[in-house]
């Protein structure tokens, strides 16, 4: 009976220590989105914007290749998002880089998206690209929860 019990303590200890690995994850990660939405500026998303624009510049061939022929094959035109406003200069700059990129005349549409932590993103047919701090997080994100699987075992 005594050691069902140690048993059971160990397995209630296991079940706590999970919970508060996941809660403190979790709450790390809203306190950075939070932060870096409260820091962003207007200056901050020009600047994403211009590399949003590089990116598109340096796709690889396929990707290239994919994104012209979601862009070819869309019925309406593409969406860019981004979590400001983007000033008319800066809309026409994204809209000559794609035009440039795709050696034709793309019909995008601009969207505010404040859910987008300091970024930018294009989306059509179902294809995305995109960049944003909200990436890394993410990323970041997904490698502690794989980190705390690998290191989350039963205490004995």
């Amino acid at each position: 009976m005594s050691s069902k019990r140690q048993e059971t303590l160990r397995n209630e200890e296991h079940k706590l220590h999970q919970a508060i690995s996941r809660l403190t994850q979790q709450e790390v990660f809203a306190i950075a989105r939070k932060a870096l939405t409260d820091l962003a500026t207007t200056g901050l998303e020009e600047r994403l914007g211009e590399v949003f624009i590089r990116r598109l510049r340096e796709m690889d061939g396929q990707t290239k290749a994919v994104l012209s022929a979601a862009l070819k094959a869309a019925s309406g035109p593409a969406l860019v998002r981004s979590a400001f406003d983007l000033p008319a200069g800066q809309r026409a700059t994204i809209q000559n880089a794609l035009n440039e990129t795709f050696s034709a005349e793309i019909h995008i549409r601009f969207e505010t998206a404040p859910d987008l932590i300091s970024g930018i993103e294009l989306t059509t047919n179902g294809q995305k690209v995109a960049w944003s701090i909200a990436d890394y997080l993410t990323s970041l994100e997904m490698r502690v929860v794989e980190l705390l699987k690998e290191t989350d075992k039963p205490c004995s």
